[in-house]
C-alpha cells in the first residue's frame, strides 16, 4: 500500500472503522475495528478487498439504499451518511452508522472514497427477527439499476449478483 492508503489509518479509534476506497482499483483498504464490525479477516482488510465483499456483508434489506447513495456520493463527488445494519458470519446484525467523502482527481473523475463507520448496538434476537420478517415481506424486487456512469458499474453488477445469489439459496419453510 501507498503512504496515502495507509496514513488514514492515524485516524483509527476504538470508537469507529477508518476505511479508504480506491475507486480506480476497486480495493477498500481499512483498519482491525473496521474489519471487526463486517466480521472479516483484520489482514485481508487493512490489505484491501474489493467493494463487493463489503456489500456482501451490509444486510440485504440495506443493500440497495447503501449502494445508491454510495453511488450518489462517488457521482456528484460528496459526502455522505449512512444508517444501516451489517449481518456478521456468526449470525449476529450490528447496526452502524458511516459517514464518508469522495474525491475526485483534476479531470473530475471520483478516485477515492475515504470514511469511518461507527458500531452503535448489537440487536438482540427479537429486533433480529423483526427486521428479517420485514425485508422478506418484500423480498420479490424489481433489478437493482443505478443511473450510468463510470462507479456505477461496479455497484450495480455487485448487488445484483448478491441478490440473485441470495435468492437462490432461500429456504422456503411450509407450515
Amino acid at each position: 500500500m501507498s503512504e496515502p492508503e495507509t496514513s488514514i489509518f492515524a485516524l483509527s479509534s476504538d470508537d469507529a472503522g477508518v476505511f479508504n476506497w480506491n475507486v480506480d482499483t476497486n480495493l477498500l483498504c481499512a483498519d482491525e475495528h473496521f474489519a471487526d464490525i463486517f466480521g472479516l479477516d483484520p489482514d485481508d482488510v487493512r490489505n484491501g478487498l474489493p467493494i463487493e465483499t463489503y456489500l456482501a456483508a451490509i444486510w440485504e434489506g440495506d443493500r440497495r439504499s447503501v449502494a445508491k447513495t454510495l453511488h450518489q456520493a462517488i457521482s456528484t463527488g460528496g459526502s455522505c451518511f449512512q444508517d444501516y445494519h451489517v449481518a456478521r458470519p456468526d449470525g449476529s446484525i450490528v447496526h452502524v452508522v458511516g459517514i464518508g467523502r469522495c474525491f475526485r482527481n483534476i479531470q473530475g473523475e471520483a478516485t477515492r472514497y475515504v470514511g469511518v463507520v461507527f458500531d452503535d448496538v448489537e440487536l438482540d434476537d427479537t429486533q433480529t427477527a423483526t427486521l428479517l420478517d420485514l425485508y422478506y415481506r418484500n423480498a420479490e424486487r424489481a433489478a437493482f439499476e443505478l443511473e450510468e456512469d463510470a462507479g456505477s458499474d461496479v455497484l450495480t453488477r455487485a448487488v445484483n449478483r448478491l441478490e440473485e445469489k441470495e435468492k437462490k439459496s432461500r429456504i422456503t419453510v411450509h407450515h
